[in-house]
């Protein structure tokens, strides 16, 4: 690659990061992301709503009656669906983030929008990455909590 690439009389020698500059296609290949994005964020949220309508629904319909002894199943899987649709929430809001900064870059919005889009963007994916890791645990988790299950059934 040409060292010379993209100078400017007040280059800076000692962070080549620092003189990067945003070039047309870079903003192509935003604009033409923002549709996919905000689709995506979208999905996010509908599932979000239908989740925290399908947990209602199971606490409200499978509740047990006064009459039997007993928990039922319907209410604790409505308190899971609930959770799951506040762990859907937090990567619909960035998404829905991230493009609307897109948005407002290609208003116009100069750099503080694509600070903005790209603080959403990388927010999105710590989020994503950091569940991943909780999932990862909890699966090597509960591996183990069935093996060693497992083996001492078969003592038995």
């Amino acid at each position: 690659m040409n060292a010379e690439y993209n100078l400017h009389p007040y280059h800076n020698r000692t962070d080549s990061l620092a003189n990067i500059t945003v070039t047309p296609v870079m903003i192509e290949h935003l604009r033409a992301t923002k549709p996919w994005v905000r689709f995506l964020s979208v999905l996010m949220f509908i599932s979000v709503g239908l989740m925290f309508l399908a947990g209602l629904v199971m606490m409200v319909s499978f509740a047990a009656p006064a009459g039997m002894k007993g928990a039922s199943v319907g209410p604790i899987m409505g308190v899971f669906y609930w959770v799951i649709g506040i762990l859907y929430l937090a990567p619909a809001l960035f998404l829905y983030r991230f493009a609307s900064s897109i948005d407002d870059l290609l208003k116009g919005g100069g750099d503080v929008a694509l600070e903005m889009a790209l603080g959403s963007q990388k927010s999105f994916w710590r989020f994503v990455g950091i569940t991943a890791l909780i999932f990862i645990c909890l699966y090597a988790l509960i591996l183990l909590i069935a093996v060693f299950g497992a083996l001492s059934m078969s003592r038995f």
